[in-house]
């Protein structure tokens, strides 16, 4: 009676352990995860990210690789507008500009965070941030069929290379102002601070603009030859006005071109000096 017994116990014992275990997900499984999670439920994301866990590691590449593909297309798409080669010389460059920018600015958002009283890791504080860039990226992502459609319509000589150009930086801006807001969003529903993330979010794009005007051009001024970086002359923001003077002159008809000493870009009217 015993040895039967025995053996109908230890019968449940070596069933489950001869259970098969389930398999991980591979990455890029779990990153288009991520990113349809993003597109669907951000607040869900910042929830994981708030609850902390062992998780919480495998975020930040994730969430890098969402943002870096929306920028690397849509910088491609910039440069494609005058050919396929400055696309791709300018598809790193927006990539570089977006997580160069979250690098640099990065420690602030933590101090800022800290000093008003936020409880959150270091590892927290990169991965909300991050959060917003992925969700800039792909927003980007998202507008890039828009963008082919708005460069198309816009890009004609003599004037058009100004419109593609304040064009860019308004699909751009438009996508951080979103990233931006889910991330607002969250932390009020939260019961959370803005305050440090609205003042964080003006030095990003201050940072930002002035590292595309060092890395520049995305597009390439039709006047000039094909450069992949130019020397930095004058700042960003002297840049953003005289730009948004050409397109003002352009759409009045006061546009006229500025002289140049390189007959090159006398002929054509377009100067280096005011290109963004």
């Amino acid at each position: 009676m015993s040895a039967p017994m025995s053996e109908s116990m230890s019968e449940p014992i070596s069933l489950s352990a001869s259970e098969p275990s389930v398999p991980a997900l591979p990455p890029s499984a779990s990153i288009l995860r991520t990113a349809e999670l993003l597109l669907r439920n951000p607040s869900a994301v910042l929830a994981q990210v708030q609850a902390g866990g062992p998780e919480l590691r495998e975020l930040p590449l994730r969430l890098t690789v969402c943002a870096l593909a929306g920028f690397g297309v849509f910088g491609f798409l910039l440069g494609f507008t005058r050919s396929p080669l400055a696309g791709l010389a300018a598809a790193p460059k927006l990539m570089l500009v977006g997580l160069g920018s979250l690098a640099v600015c990065l420690p602030a958002l933590h101090v800022y965070g800290r000093l008003l009283g936020a409880r959150i890791s270091a590892l927290q504080a990169v991965c909300e941030a991050l959060v917003a860039l992925a969700t800039t990226g792909l927003t980007l992502l998202g507008l890039a069929p828009v963008w082919l459609a708005f460069a198309n319509a816009v890009n004609h000589p003599p004037t058009g290379y100004f419109h593609v150009m304040l064009g860019s930086l308004a699909f751009v801006g438009l996508a951080a102002l979103r990233g931006v807001w889910v991330l607002v969003k969250a932390l009020r529903t939260q019961g959370r601070t803005v305050i440090h993330l609205l003042a964080w979010t003006a030095l990003y794009g201050m940072v930002g603009v002035q590292m595309a005007w060092v890395v520049r051009p995305f597009v390439g001024n039709p006047g000039s030859s094909a450069v992949v970086l130019r020397p930095l002359e004058s700042s960003a923001f002297d840049a953003a006005s005289t730009l948004w003077r050409s397109n003002v002159d352009s759409v009045t008809g006061d546009w006229t071109p500025r002289a140049s000493t390189d007959s090159t870009e006398s002929s054509t009217g377009f100067s280096n000096a005011g290109e963004p």
